[in-house]
């Protein structure tokens, strides 16, 4: 395994579509691959800033292409990869041992000239594509698939950037590896749950600490901040990154971020704790106060929509059927018109919480063992309250199981 992957299920897949390698681009995508950050040329946004080459052979090893300012730091964490670097726009020189007692500039000067730079060497304003590509095209030409088809990750690549890999790469044909990639990343590997738990058990104590410490009269910024709080002393002393991105609803008519909380007020906390770049999401209700009948029993239909299409998410069973069941359940409890047009999703290491795939009507997909799905019955009702279930699952041969502890009833606050 490099990075987060697993090659054998890959090799499955890239066999299953006809491609003889994975190309990948995406900043995401390339620290899935490789564990390691593509650097500061992926902030751009665009290809080139660094490729991931993963063969479907699987005696052929992992191929990167990474700016010159990362290339010894990605060497030394993936040892066994064939790595290439290209030029951006960051200069960075060794100090020359053989000009010790020099002066500094010729030192620095020493550096540069031994660094094997070809004469009349230049740094682009950021990074040029062409030059990454064409360190691509070695690493493919060394792996004997410079006449190969390759699966690149065509929701990522803007179409200008695919045109010009197109020329260069002419030898190939290349095809949307972006279906490969999803089905490859929806099954996750133990070191991904870890993350994934890690963001539960982190989101919960920030609930936690929300409702011991909330009370009438906080502004929203005042409950967030009570969350972010619990988040962060519970996440000390872990080695990974944490952050986090709070989606918080606060009245029956959502209010101004500066309102107050008011006796009667209810908040929905959809809350999303990312660790090591993996976003975990779950949601939770609470209400300012005792409910009203009417908001109680928004929040027991919700519950019992969520036992009911929770029932279902098993291996086996396409995730149109799960949101089959949790809309016949909303229906048999009156809402007969309510339109959702997913009750979850993947989740793992994206620029969103929300990945593919998605508990939508449409999907075809099966549930596999490995996968971690958050699912979720929202409900948002203006005028009465916003209220969302969502629980995160790691999806075993015998069922879902919970990431969860909080029971996921409507919480009183005060």
């Amino acid at each position: 395994m490099t990075g987060f992957v697993d090659r054998l299920r890959a090799t499955q897949l890239m066999d299953r579509a006809g491609i003889g390698a994975l190309v990948l681009c995406a900043p995401e995508a390339f620290h899935y691959a490789t564990g390691a950050w593509v650097g500061p040329a992926g902030l751009f946004r665009r290809a080139g800033a660094g490729f991931v080459v993963i063969p479907a052979r699987q005696d052929l090893p992992v191929g990167v292409v990474v700016a010159d300012f990362n290339a010894a730091q990605l060497q030394a964490a993936l040892p066994d990869a064939v790595v290439r670097s290209h030029p951006i726009w960051i200069e960075s020189a060794t100090l020359d041992a053989s000009t010790y007692g020099h002066g500094l500039a010729q030192r620095i000067e020493a550096g540069l000239a031994s660094s094997g730079r070809p004469p009349g060497f230049s740094r682009p304003a950021t990074f040029e594509l062409a030059n990454s590509v064409r360190e691509l095209k070695q690493i493919l030409t060394g792996f004997g698939l410079d006449r190969a088809t390759i699966g690149v990750d065509l929701d990522f690549i803007a179409a200008t950037d695919f045109s010009a890999m197109q020329a260069m790469l002419s030898g190939c044909s290349m095809v949307d590896g972006s279906a490969v990639l999803d089905r490859l990343r929806a099954v996750k590997s133990p070191r991904e749950i870890d993350l994934l738990q890690q963001g539960i058990i982190l989101s919960e104590a920030g609930l936690d600490r929300l409702q011991v410490d909330a009370m009438a009269g906080m502004r929203q910024a005042d409950l967030i901040a009570l969350y972010r709080d619990g988040v962060a002393t519970a996440a000390a002393g872990l080695s990974h990154p944490v952050t986090s991105a709070e989606y918080v609803t606060l009245g029956a008519r959502a209010k101004a971020a500066d309102a107050k909380a008011m006796p009667g007020d209810p908040l929905k906390c959809d809350m999303v704790c990312t660790v090591g770049g993996y976003a975990s999401d779950m949601s939770r209700n609470f209400i300012f106060g005792p409910p009203s009948a009417e908001q109680a029993e928004l929040h027991a239909i919700a519950e019992r929509a969520f036992e009911d299409g929770l029932a279902e998410l098993v291996p086996g069973n396409k995730l149109a059927h799960v949101h089959r069941v949790a809309s016949d359940s909303l229906a048999r409890q009156g809402l007969r018109s309510y339109r959702r047009g997913h009750f979850g999703h993947g989740v793992g290491q994206s620029v969103f919480s929300e990945q593919w795939p998605f508990i939508a009507a449409d999907s075809d997909v099966l549930i596999e063992a490995g996968m971690v799905l958050a699912f979720e019955i929202p409900l948002y009702i203006d005028g009465l309250a916003s209220f969302n279930l969502e629980d995160q699952f790691l999806i075993t041969p015998d069922g879902p199981v919970a990431m969860n502890r909080l029971p996921r009833r409507l919480e009183v606050i005060g």
